[in-house]
């Protein structure tokens, strides 16, 4: 089948159609204005990235309807199929009107729920509407979609390391109850001397996490209690890493039973120049979902707050490249009121302290979609 996919500006809803093998398509047209063609370039990246034949037609501007109207009805010959998801009031109302005369397929996709939407007469062999379009974004596919580059990732969803995920799995359990013991654990590891020894003693007090030290193999501490790490590896896990292990892991248990087709965590993506790194990025429902995670204590002495700069900070980050993603925050201390409202203009989930014990149906529900 020839697709053809209007691009009035970038949304994941253009492509992941050509991807669905159930649409079976064999091509793909772009048709776009001038001043969209950096979009419809990025999206036919992607195309041949996946050994789809693609080409980009620019269209005359939406003020010129009736040249508008002539160039559409030269391009949409059959058999073909429209793709209206991403048009401008005016292509889609001239491209319909074509399509109904001609009895060609027209489909739109509902983004929030990755939901296909026939408009017009449907291949009887294609999807019925209200079926989920297939998960075949991977993270590179979407971030390139916006001119962005994936150069680097930790872990992924299926390169995990086990034995890690069963450290942070305590971790987190413990962090739920025993939040300072993680944090004190944080500065332990961020606070070093010239010997890479922490300048704090790990507290005679602090029984449990000298223990879990100890049993890890990860840590020596001198003859007075300072701990060091034994490796970067280590520094890293121990130092706040162990709860972006735990999460991907989450992901990871619940893929099997949700549309979920990638996830990574410690990725650095660029773009322009301008790199950023996310704790753990999910690909659901071919919608790309970022979560931060904070273990730093909060300067609070009632124990509260994620910090306003880390809600402004997480929000430029989920927008780079003018991605539309979904953000999390994931702390072991609860936010204060006046961050849990600035996280809820911006839109960013919160997840944090005793509520670390349903983070499985908390991540689950924010991936479909639904309030956590």
């Amino acid at each position: 089948m020839h697709l053809f996919a209007f691009v009035s500006h970038m949304t994941s809803d253009i492509i992941t159609p050509a991807l669905d093998r159930r649409f079976e398509v064999g091509r793909v047209s772009l048709l776009c204005h001038e001043s969209d063609l950096g979009y419809a370039y990025d999206i036919a990246g992607v195309c041949r990235s996946q050994h789809l034949p693609v080409t980009v037609e620019t269209l005359p501007a939406d003020n010129q309807p009736l040249v508008l109207q002539q160039r559409l009805r030269e391009l949409l010959q059959a058999p073909a199929c429209l793709n209206l998801s991403a048009a401008s009031p005016v292509q889609a109302a001239l491209a319909y009107e074509i399509a109904r005369k001609r009895h060609l397929p027209v489909m739109a996709l509902d983004h929030a729920h990755d939901r296909l939407i026939w408009l017009g007469a449907a291949d009887p062999s294609a999807p019925p509407g209200g079926s989920d379009i297939a998960d075949g974004l991977s993270l590179e596919d979407y971030f390139a979609l916006y001119g962005c580059r994936v150069r680097e990732a930790r872990y992924r969803l299926r390169q995990r390391d086990v034995r890690l995920e069963q450290l942070a799995a305590g971790l987190a359990q413990r962090a739920a109850s025993f939040p300072h013991e993680l944090s004190l654990l944080n500065r332990l590891c961020n606070e070093l001397d010239a010997r890479q020894f922490s300048r704090r003693l790990l507290p005679r007090s602090e029984h449990f996490l000298r223990n879990w030290l100890q049993q890890s193999g990860m840590v020596s501490f001198d003859h007075i209690g300072h701990m060091r790490c034994r490796d970067a590896p280590s520094h890293l896990f121990l130092s706040g890493g162990w709860l972006e292990v735990w999460l991907l892991a989450l992901v990871a248990r619940m893929a099997p039973h949700m549309p979920i087709s990638d996830a990574a965590s410690g990725i650095k993506v660029s773009h322009q120049g301008v790199e950023n790194e996310y704790d753990v990025a999910v690909m659901c429902n071919n919608q790309l979902f970022l979560i931060e995670c904070k273990t730093t204590a909060p300067a609070s002495p009632r124990l509260r707050g994620v910090g306003l700069e880390n809600l402004f900070k997480l929000d430029s980050a989920v927008r780079l490249g003018g991605l539309d993603a979904q953000a999390m925050l994931v702390s072991l201390y609860p936010p204060t009121s006046s961050e849990t409202n600035r996280a809820r203009v911006q839109q960013i989930a919160t997840l944090s302290g005793s509520g670390l014990r349903q983070a499985d149906d908390s991540l689950r529900r924010w991936l479909l979609g639904r309030h956590v």
